[in-house]
């Protein structure tokens, strides 16, 4: 099967163009065992009437996922029961309300379809008769015969509750009055009186589900990028699995005393400071943007303190450079020496990426998506890159003077083509030696528009993500074994490259797609910084000579087998030899 575009396929004899589609993770249990994608013939193979009926068809699978998607939330709730040892008292209180809101929908929905005299006559007299046994229990305090109702409902919700008998008592007086309650709602409606369902049955503290006030939070951002949701949610996540150990249900009745023990449970599982601060921080902004949609009433968070990190730690960088030593290694490496490649879907992208990040300085995701057209050519300047993308967490410390704090930018930050940090970078002669335009004609002939066609994006949706995988793996196998170094080494080696050139820190940082500190305009759109100034300071850079050979099409793959930094470096087995 042919891969045309994103979800769009091509196979058979005639050409036939299909949709297909990877089913979320979150949805497949609501899809046969097994199952993990959607095909679906468009039963064409003309390229625009495809292009059309994906439209049509993608929005018909969006609405069919939409609709598994809740009946399995459904599904979840019901059969998802919760042990807890103890209910609070606002807790209780939700609960109740529950059950008066839950009787009032019931009563709506009856009368809504209509009675005659009859059934109106029958329906009044069992409210009174209900009201008049139910109101003498409770005017006498025998609210325990209301204890089976009570522990159904609560099964219902979702809870299994194994309270004391004190306890349980204290509840079946709370749910019985809420049962009372209901009753003169209702006997109010009998009567002839507005009794507004959403007024009557409001829960006191508005008990919405973790999923909720994540899915708000989750959806504020158009297009969230998936590994901000996902980082945010294993906070969240951790928050609601270390409130259910405290029988907290629901993050409407988290208190600031339950954040501040979830710290110190942080600090027992022996997490990193910065770790537990980050955590505390994505909790803190799920919880703000739940209030600020009227979702619950108050921030547990707000006041928060986390972890204080000693000064003395505060000036680590997450990531090291590469020493020239290192750089050496890695371009002497079969990869660029033996024209092997990655066995996955990196291919040529093996090659290019690594070299294309030492000569540039640019992120991973910025060279992975690049287009053909992205490679441009202006009249007695040479060849640039048209290249943007955003900060991400590991441009962390890449500049000391600024603040390490996660912008409202690089939380929505998308993975391609934004203007806020859109820039142009020059073509190293380097990298033209190297093969890059001989490249880029190659890859024209095959009719592709981006300049690395076989990258998919990962479950982060990440272009680059297989390759860097692939790159951390590689290195190891070349005796770099450093936690601290990574494929984004090399952009920080481009650092070094420039500061020791002199590049004034405007242009460098430019260069590397942070913000110069001359306002908006200029940070906004790269353009505005003379590309003839930027080739001037760019062309200072003096790159140290690497062994890695001129491109030419991969001729095998790699094994990788790590090796000890002891012993011998083991052999890449390449097939064609």
């Amino acid at each position: 099967m042919q891969a045309i575009s994103e979800h769009l396929f091509r196979r058979g004899k005639r050409g036939t163009f299909y949709m297909r589609r990877r089913i979320p993770t979150h949805l497949r249990d609501a899809y046969p065992p097994n199952k993990s994608e959607v095909l679906v013939s468009l039963r064409t193979s003309d390229a625009a009437v495809a292009k059309r009926l994906l439209r049509a068809e993608s929005s018909r699978l969006d609405e069919e996922f939409e609709r598994k998607h809740v009946k399995l939330q459904q599904r979840w709730r019901a059969s998802s029961s919760r042990r807890v040892n103890h209910l609070s008292e606002p807790h209780l209180k939700d609960l109740a309300q529950d059950w008066v809101r839950c009787v009032l929908e019931t009563d709506e929905d009856i009368r809504n379809r209509g009675m005659d005299e009859e059934e109106f006559q029958a329906h009044g007299a069992r409210i009174c008769e209900q009201r008049a046994e139910l109101g003498g229990l409770l005017a006498r305090g025998q609210a325990q015969q209301i204890l089976p109702a009570m522990r159904i409902f609560f099964h219902l919700k979702g809870i299994d509750a194994q309270l004391s008998a004190q306890e349980e008592k204290a509840a079946s007086y709370t749910f019985l009055q809420a049962v009372v309650t209901a009753l003169d709602h209702l006997a109010r409606r009998q009567a002839g009186e507005v009794v507004p369902t959403d007024e009557a049955g409001k829960s006191a503290t508005n008990p919405k589900s973790w999923q909720d006030a994540f899915e708000a939070w989750r959806d504020y951002v158009q297009d969230r990028p998936k590994t901000t949701a996902i980082a945010c949610n294993t906070a969240w996540r951790q928050l609601k699995a270390f409130a259910s150990k405290h029988d907290v249900l629901w993050p409407a009745h988290v208190t600031p005393e339950l954040m501040d023990d979830l710290v110190e449970d942080m600090k027992t599982l022996g997490l990193a400071p910065a770790t537990i601060n980050g955590r505390i921080g994505k909790i803190r902004e799920v919880f703000k943007l739940a209030c600020g949609k009227h979702l619950l009433k108050t921030n547990p968070a707000t006041d928060t303190l986390g972890v204080r990190i000693a000064k003395s730690m505060q000036g680590r960088k997450k990531r090291q450079s590469f020493s020239l030593e290192d750089i050496k290694t890695i371009f002497s490496s079969p990869i660029f020496t033996g024209h092997l490649r990655s066995r996955g879907q990196s291919g040529e992208a093996s090659y290019w990426i690594p070299l294309m990040m030492h000569y540039t300085g640019a992120r991973p995701e910025e060279i992975a998506g690049l287009l053909l057209q992205d490679i441009r050519h202006a009249p007695g300047l040479g060849w640039y890159f048209h290249i943007t993308d955003l900060p991400t967490s590991d441009d962390e410390a890449l500049f000391d003077d600024e603040p390490r704090v996660e912008t409202e930018a690089s939380r929505s930050r998308r993975p391609l083509k934004n203007a806020v940090s859109r820039r142009n970078v020059p073509v190293a002669q380097e990298l033209i030696d190297l093969g890059l335009l001989r490249y880029v004609q190659y890859i024209e002939k095959t009719g592709e528009e981006r300049l690395f066609p076989t990258l998919r994006p990962d479950a982060h949706g990440k272009l680059s993500g297989a390759h860097s995988k692939f790159f951390g793996r590689y290195k190891r196998t070349l005796g770099i074994t450093a936690k601290t170094k990574s494929l984004y080494s090399l952009r920080h080696r481009m650092k070094d490259n420039m500061e020791a050139a002199k590049v004034p820190s405007k242009y460098l940082k430019r260069i590397l797609g942070h913000a110069t500190g001359d306002g908006k305009i200029t940070d906004n759109y790269g353009s505005d910084l003379p590309l003839e100034i930027v080739v001037e300071h760019f062309s200072k850079i003096k790159f140290p000579p690497i062994p890695a050979l001129p491109w030419q099409p991969g001729k095998g793959t790699v094994i990788l087998k790590e090796r000890a930094t002891s012993k011998p470096h083991k052999k890449v087995h390449d097939p064609n030899r």
